[in-house]
């Protein structure tokens, strides 16, 4: 891992940045930012850690894209928001160092086809990245004595499970739309194995045609966000919890390689903070499930909270486009950590 330090500028609210590059798999170099609070600081810096196979350094997402000549828009509005920014400067705001990173390389040849196309990196790889980021704020002068905390967004969230089993520098986990951190039934390989029969069983739920399951076609205990809406995930988290209760304990990765998230966080527990939005049909499945374990005292030092009104991406969302992280969110975040800082000694 090689660190280099490229510029310090000042942002909104000045806060320092300085941007860095990290060394990662296969010797190439990913641009990364270290965000530096005004004032007095906190002593915990958060590593933010992106989802998916890939992202930029500020996990952007573009307003919309041109696929084959026609733009096909991404977000609410039309507009590109960024939304690792927006998380830094929350952060920030109350003390915290933040570094957040990319995960395309400067060496890809197709690195100007982002966001449609890159190299991809395996699963494994951009595990190995986010540990040497991670080495990169424990070898800077200014964050080698922090605390650290991982912040992940979806496959993200569940490659900072898998670092924080083994590595002591981590001291808690904010997981946002956690992947994988449940198994859905026996020989799960890291997907919703029930997708399919909860669409069927929402169809027939739907006594009145119209689309949706509300208010009386909703079976007892099955609406666990309690909006009077019953959605794929939710049934496809009573189906799970069904196949579950027979399942024997199994070991091992999911078929990228990576652990489940449950079975990480077991391994060394550290305080947990798990958000879901209750549009999240991507990964919601799994809330009720880690709800079982937090209530059982499987997980006890994992809290889960499902937000309304909020999608996988953490923001509004509506017809697979998205809006900018919520304020909301954001402010979950934030109280959570704080309540976690050390009370000033008298």
């Amino acid at each position: 891992m090689i660190l280099t330090a490229l510029a310090c500028i000042l942002t909104v609210g000045e806060h320092a940045t300085h941007d860095l590059t990290v060394t990662g798999p296969q010797g190439w170099t990913f641009d990364a930012r270290l965000v530096e609070p005004a004032g007095n600081r906190s002593g915990l810096t958060v590593l933010l850690i992106g989802g998916g196979f890939c992202n930029d350094l500020d996990w952007t997402v573009p307003g919309s894209i041109d696929v084959n000549g026609m733009a096909t828009p991404l977000t609410l509005d039309g507009t590109t928001h960024r939304d690792a920014p927006m998380i830094a400067q929350a952060l920030a705001d109350k003390g915290h160092a933040v570094m957040h990173y990319s995960t395309i390389a400067h060496e890809d040849p197709k690195r100007d086809l982002w966001p449609l196309e890159i190299t991809p990196l395996a699963l494994t790889d951009l595990l190995l990245l986010q540990r040497a980021a991670t080495q990169a704020i424990q070898a800077d002068p200014l964050t080698h004595d922090d605390r650290i905390v991982l912040l992940g967004h979806s496959m993200g969230a569940q490659r900072a499970c898998a670092q924080a089993a083994d590595d002591p520098a981590i001291i808690a986990l904010i997981l946002m739309g956690p992947a994988q951190m449940t198994r859905t039934g026996p020989d799960d390989p890291g997907r919703n194995l029930n997708r399919a029969e909860a669409h069927k069983q929402l169809a027939q739920l739907d006594a009145d045609d119209n689309g949706s399951v509300t208010n009386d076609e909703i079976p007892t205990s099955m609406d666990f966000d309690q909006d009077g809406t019953l959605r794929t995930w939710e049934v496809s988290a009573a189906l799970a919890r069904k196949a579950r209760r027979d399942m024997k304990p199994v070991k091992g990765t999911d078929k990228h390689g990576i652990p489940f998230g449950v079975d990480a966080i077991k391994s060394r527990p550290v305080p947990t903070l798990v958000l879901y939005g209750n549009l999240d049909e991507a990964q919601g499945h799994h809330a009720p499930i880690l709800q079982d374990l937090v209530t059982d005292g499987s997980l006890n030092t994992v809290e889960v909270r499902v937000l309304l009104g909020i999608g996988h991406q953490m923001g509004p969302e509506q017809d697979g486009r998205v809006g900018p992280i919520s304020k909301v969110a954001l402010e979950q975040i934030v109280e959570w950590l704080q309540a976690r800082q050390p009370k000033p000694q008298p």
